[in-house]
């Protein structure tokens, strides 16, 4: 998981408006119709590994090593974070959009075999819980539309992160954080990771310790979006956000019928009540129960990380989980996203000091990732 040092105010975002026409007559500009908001710029790319050696790749040995970085690679990723904050706090990049903001939202579906079941139905008070707890029936609906993510990075190094089935056309799109599939190095298209693999419901395996189970199938990764905020700039506050298709494994129709799928609501702020967070933590604060195998998850509110801010509008919650969870849904009772676990924050000795859990603002950039993903399927 990405880790912060300090609570850097946000990069600004400068959104395209459409200007009033230069040669209005009879209308003032009071009268001009208000400006459309023009989407953020994405990056997409492919991963063309055949899908097969993508299962195959990911032996019980290399998701080990890739569950020992996501806790080793924190402090590494907490001095990158630091860097790209102050980068964005040049006085000349502090500069707010007046446009409107974006909007898009969707309902969550239920696995085609509960069809028959309302997925609207009125949701029950969910608890303040800023100690994670263990999911519980980890290997049925709900929960098994958060999975674990595997990749390697150009490196060739094992990691992982979480991720959530998401509603998109198509039924087989994965929503994650930014860092999970692309560095932010400004490579765009040529930079996403590789050998990427989706696992709703994963466990390590109760017959074998050590090895994993994928009861609901092993989702291969097919395309990517991210923002380009997020490709170009590292855009911790906006953009480390992302979305990714992929192959239904042989047995099973689409993603969104075998798991089903959260829905979501971005560009509707930063303070949410009654918000469940979960995902796949190998380490957390002040815990040593955590081992990246099994699915942990936080209730409680979200604020907005700098109320006082205009230009930083990330999600913050009270939740213990840390390095792994990266990429986990914040999302409502109702199950729609608003946020995607992003980072928290260290002392000078990389050390995190509270349990504050951030999401990048899930606003514009969110809603022109989400429309790429839909316009592409």
């Amino acid at each position: 998981m990405h880790i912060r040092r300090t609570r850097s105010a946000a990069t600004a975002l400068l959104l395209a408006v459409a200007l009033i026409p230069a040669t209005l007559t009879t209308a003032s500009a009071a009268d001009a119709p208000a400006p459309t908001p023009a989407a953020p710029g994405v990056t997409s790319g492919r991963q063309s590994t055949d899908p097969q050696k993508v299962r195959d790749f990911w032996t019980p040995e290399r998701i080990a090593r890739a569950l020992a970085n996501e806790k080793k690679d924190q402090a590494r990723i907490a001095r990158d974070a630091t860097l790209a904050g102050a980068a964005a706090e040049a006085p000349e990049d502090r500069v707010r959009s007046t446009a409107p903001r974006l909007t898009a939202e969707a309902p969550r579906v239920l696995p085609a075999r509960q069809a028959g079941v309302s997925a609207t139905a009125a949701a029950a008070d969910v608890p303040e819980m800023p100690v994670a707890q263990e999911v519980p029936f980890p290997q049925n609906a709900p929960a098994i539309v958060v999975g674990k993510i595997l990749y390697t990075d150009d490196a060739g190094e094992e990691h992982g992160c979480s991720g959530a089935s998401v509603s998109a056309d198509g039924n087989n799109t994965v929503w994650t954080a930014g860092h999970c599939v692309h560095p932010g190095d400004g490579r765009g298209a040529d930079g996403f990771y590789d050998l990427v693999l989706f696992i709703p419901g994963y466990r390590e395996s109760l017959e074998t310790p050590g090895e994993y189970d994928a009861p609901w199938g092993e989702w291969v990764a097919q395309s990517f979006v991210a923002p380009e905020a997020w490709t170009q700039d590292r855009d911790y506050e906006d953009a480390d956000l992302a979305a990714f298709t992929v192959e239904a494994p042989a047995g099973y129709t689409n993603l969104t019928d075998t798991v089903g799928a959260l829905g979501y609501k971005f560009g509707y702020g930063s303070d949410w009540p009654d918000i469940i967070d979960s995902g796949f933590p190998g380490e957390g604060y002040q815990r040593t129960d955590m081992d990246g195998y099994t699915q942990f998850y936080c209730t409680g509110d979200v604020v907005d990380a700098m109320d006082w801010n205009p230009l930083d509008n990330r999600l913050e919650m009270n939740c213990d989980m840390g390095g792994g969870a990266s990429g986990g849904p914040m999302a409502t009772p109702e199950g729609q996203i608003v946020g995607a676990n992003s980072h928290a924050e260290v002392d000078d000795q990389d050390q995190r000091i509270n349990d504050h859990l951030y999401s990048s603002d899930h606003g514009d950039q969110a809603v022109a990732v989400i429309n790429a993903i839909n316009d592409a399927n």
